[in-house]
């Protein structure tokens, strides 16, 4: 017994010893804060929780280095302002997560520091669904954002940025999507008739009536994916069956320019797939489409085997490229395009584009583990 006192007597003396003296050579790290993120253009993925924290992580375009990320609720969606200063959400904090109160929530983000800029609580009839450009969307001035609910009931809840409040909930009976105008506070949404509606801000400070096309598409015949793209003053939008609809919504009612397959010449049969289906390139008047070959009826959320290179202008497939199963495309606007792909595993893929090869693909880096099972992302111009 005696022996073993003394034999842990002298271990304590050897740790105590030992303690004592990586005490003396022990120099503690001093933690700093960066005060803005690194310099240079962004890539904006957002990663979309049902049963945590959403985020929306901050890349560079340039080398996709990550920058940043910025955090929020469940079941998030992101938009950016027009110059990409201002990055905003839309999410849900559930108190219980399971059941009980909910608080649905428009925050805006500064991007140089990541910091929280303001935060408005919108009704708890926000939209819950799968990553979408349709679902929260900011006017052309940056003094607007639209939230697109669905209780099923569809409305649009308009949130004035300025002064933090919510200015109105606009009724949009049998439609869905915010669609902004590129030169004035509107919104356009398609409805499941197969026509285009447009809301405009009147001199009463409100959304009034809505002004409506004639029917532009059959949602049986040739059902269009809700993901609208801006070209210019248009809205673009991809149907299932391989035809792009070119709509102007400058007039005080929307109206469908052109109508043209790109798949009529393809002799197998392919179909658009996955979340965020279409990028356009503004320099050379191209669309990038993710398509899977062997389409079936709920085909519509595969991932992509190529990604298309379309001219707006013909309508005629300028390029293919093999790819792994994107589910959502992003491109930048300049005369030599960047784009950048993600899969449904939430790897990140960014390509130099080969315009004197059929607008045709070129990995030139990857990012694992970017985001979950479905994201999609915004990018600097």
């Amino acid at each position: 017994m005696h022996s073993s006192r003394l034999a842990l007597a002298a271990l304590a003396s050897v740790l105590l010893s030992g303690t004592v003296q990586a005490a003396d050579t022990f120099e503690p790290e001093i933690l700093t804060v960066e005060e803005q993120i690194q310099p240079g253009p962004n890539l904006f993925v957002l990663d979309q929780s049902w049963d945590g924290a959403s985020q929306t992580v901050v890349l560079s375009r340039d080398d996709l280095s990550v920058k940043g990320n910025l955090s929020f609720g469940l079941v998030g969606q992101m938009a950016a302002n027009s110059d990409f200063t201002r990055l905003y959400s839309l999410s849900h904090y559930a108190k219980r997560i399971t059941y009980g109160p909910t608080e649905s929530v428009v925050q805006e983000f500064d991007v140089p520091t990541l910091t929280l800029l303001q935060e408005v609580v919108v009704p708890e009839k926000a939209a819950q669904v799968a990553p979408s450009n349709a679902v929260l969307a900011i006017s052309y001035d940056d003094n607007y954002a639209f939230v697109q609910n669905a209780t099923p009931a569809t409305s649009v809840t308009v949130v004035d940025l300025k002064d933090g409040s919510v200015l109105q909930e606009v009724p949009t009976p049998g439609c869905f999507g915010v669609f902004p105008a590129a030169d004035s506070v509107k919104f356009t949404t398609a409805c499941g008739d197969g026509r285009f509606q447009s809301f405009s801000l009147g001199s009463d400070g409100q959304f009034g009536s809505p002004e409506s096309s004639d029917k532009i598409f059959d949602a049986e015949e040739d059902p269009v994916f809700i993901v609208g793209k801006r070209a210019g003053d248009d809205l673009l939008f991809v149907s299932f069956f391989g035809n792009i609809y070119q709509i102007s919504d400058s007039d005080k009612a929307p109206g469908l320019i052109s109508k043209r397959s790109f798949t009529k010449d393809v002799e197998e049969p392919w179909a658009p797939g996955g979340v965020d289906v279409v990028a356009y390139n503004e320099a050379h008047d191209v669309m990038f489409i993710t398509m899977h070959s062997e389409p079936y009826d709920g085909s519509h959320k595969n991932g992509a085997e190529e990604v298309w290179a379309v001219s707006l202008e013909s309508g005629k497939v300028l390029g293919r490229t093999e790819v792994k199963h994107l589910v959502s495309l992003s491109v930048t606007n300049g005369e030599q395009p960047v784009l950048f792909g993600l899969d449904e595993d939430g790897m990140l893929y960014r390509y130099e584009v080969q315009v004197d090869a059929g607008f045709t693909l070129e990995e030139t880096n990857s990012l694992e583990g970017v985001g979950g099972w479905a994201i999609f992302s915004l990018t600097e111009s």
